[in-house]
Parts: structure tokens; sequence; C-alpha cells
């Protein structure tokens, strides 16, 4: 029978807390495809949030409706393969511009961009002209728009709204202590 020696020591250090294998292997890593569908809900105290969400829901609403309008296009005109792939790509596009528009919608604080300081104010003017800028997509659409307007002012815009949902992802300003 073996004797423990005094010198071992009797308080051995906490074990580290259970981490998934992201943590272990991605520390750091700010996830970037969780939001809740609550962004969207209309029922706000604060009419600055209602505005918000009625403008997100609007964007969302039109691209939604200019897909699916392709679409019937590529139905009607009798091209299979590019109502399958349209399809796809509506649905992938409605997912990623929802998750886009959320994150912008739930930004908070300040971000440094360019040496200015972006916040919730900015995002705001960001979703109200984005969902002009839609309208006029749709309006354009009926009234003679070229498809070299809509693809530049589609693409345009899914651009923008990538870069900004982008910009709510970096870690927010911390305002100055002066202590």
């Amino acid at each position: 029978m073996t004797t423990i020696p005094r010198d071992f020591p009797q308080d051995l250090p906490p074990r580290p807390e259970p981490t998934t294998w992201r943590e272990r292997n991605c520390p750091g890593f700010r996830g970037c495809w969780h939001f809740s569908w609550e962004a969207y809900n209309l029922h706000a105290a604060d009419k600055a949030i209602l505005a918000r969400r009625v403008c997100m829901i609007t964007t969302l609403g039109v691209r939604t409706a200019l897909s699916i309008l392709g679409v019937f296009f590529r139905a009607y005109s009798g091209s299979i393969g590019g109502m399958v792939v349209g399809s796809i790509l509506a649905v992938l596009g409605f997912l990623f511009v929802a998750w886009c528009l959320a994150r912008i919608g739930e930004a908070q604080g300040t971000r440094k961009v360019f040496g200015a300081n972006v916040g919730r104010w900015h995002f705001d003017i960001f979703l109200f002209a984005s969902a002009l800028i839609h309208i006029g997509i749709l309006v354009g659409i009926f009234t003679g728009m070229g498809s070299t307007g809509f693809f530049i002012s589609w693409y345009g815009m899914w651009i923008l709204i990538s870069a900004v949902a982008w910009i709510t992802s970096w870690t927010p300003e911390q305002p100055n202590t002066y202590v």
C-alpha cells in the first residue's frame, strides 16, 4: 500500500466549465446566424421601434414579392430550370435578408466606420431608405423600369443590406469615461 506524500496538494484548482466544440476550437468566434423572429414583432410600445420594424417588414415583403414575380415569369416563359433555381434562390434570399434586417433592427450602440460614429439613428435612416427604394423598385417594374435598372438596384440593395448587417456585427464602441 502506498502512502500519499505530504507535499501533494490537497486543494486542487477548480475544473474548467464545460464548453462546446466551437468554443474550444474557435475562441472569440462571433456567432453570426443567430437572430430572433421577435425582431419583426409589431407589438412594440416605442414608436421608433415600431417604425423600424414596419420598414424591415416592408423591405422584406417587397423583396419576397419581387422574387415570387420572377419565379412566375420564369414559369410562364417555360424555363423550368430557371424556375427551380429561382425558387431556391428566393428562399435563400428571403432567409438571408431577413437575418440581415433583423441584425440591423436590433443593433445597439455606435460603431466607428471610416472614422465616423454610426449609431441607431443611422441604422433607422438606412432601414427607412431601404423600404422606400424597394417600394420604388416595385413601382418601377410596372411602370417601365428596364431590366438593367432592376438588376443594378436589386443587387445593389442586396450588397448594401449585407454590408450594413456586417457593420452591426462589429463590437460597439465604448463611451469615453474621462476618469
